[in-house]
């Protein structure tokens, strides 16, 4: 004999709760999971990203590197030589007797880093260091970057090996020489942050040099006499 369960009899509705009890066990099971995979991460993963993130290498910036940029007054004139001083600090002095705006600078210490010449090889003519000559335009460059020799030049000092970086917290001074005869000073700071100060200059006394215009107040180097004297 067949039983067939009818729609409103006891056994179906035990039946139905029984479905419904199941899936309401089931469901927040599912849920919680689900939640569970789009949480963020953890504390200690958000530390440990972090961390590689700093340990990650940083890219280091290049020295610094100053460049002289050079004219010239007279028609044929050209570059004979330039070379670089480096000292070791900077005191501002009285200056009296220079123009508004001028400050007067005495470089303590002075050593030869970096010089350059024309070269004319052995084959140069005798009126090669003669200023109109056309042989001699390849020399009139019109800038030199520290460090690299220009097409047409050698280097001079240091003989057998590439001139040192300029230093953070030294001081340098160009000089560029022309082959009329005429002379010009640029004198650089490089700052602790790599910065560069330049300004033009012209020799005093010794090691001291009058630079213009309207030099920083910072320019001398740290625990140096800044003070005026009247």
């Amino acid at each position: 004999m067949n039983f067939r369960a009818r729609s409103g009899s006891p056994s179906a509705a035990r039946f139905l709760l029984i479905v419904l009890a199941l899936a309401a066990a089931i469901c927040p099971a599912c849920l919680l999971r689900k939640k569970a995979e789009k949480q963020p991460p953890t504390e200690a993963a958000a530390q440990a990203s972090q961390d590689a993130a700093q340990a990650s290498p940083q890219a280091t910036p290049g020295p610094s590197t100053v460049t002289v940029h050079i004219g010239y007054a007279r028609r044929g004139d050209y570059l004979e030589a330039l070379s670089v001083d480096k000292f070791a600090s900077a005191t501002l002095i009285p200056a009296h007797e220079e123009k508004s705006g001028v400050a007067l600078v005495r470089f303590e210490g002075g050593e030869p880093v970096w010089s350059i010449a024309a070269d004319r090889g052995v084959s140069g003519s005798l009126l090669g260091h003669v200023p109109g000559v056309d042989e001699n335009r390849k020399f009139a460059v019109t800038e030199v970057t520290y460090g690299v020799v220009p097409r047409n030049f050698a280097k001079e000092q240091p003989e057998n090996s590439d001139p040192e970086p300029l230093e953070t917290g030294k001081y340098y001074v160009f000089t560029v020489r022309r082959a009329s005869g005429s002379v010009d000073y640029q004198a650089v700071h490089v700052a602790d942050d790599g910065t560069i100060e330049d300004y033009e200059a012209q020799p005093r006394v010794g090691t001291s040099y009058a630079l213009c215009c309207n030099v920083a107040a910072d320019f001398a180097s740290a625990g140096a006499d800044t003070s005026v004297q009247p």
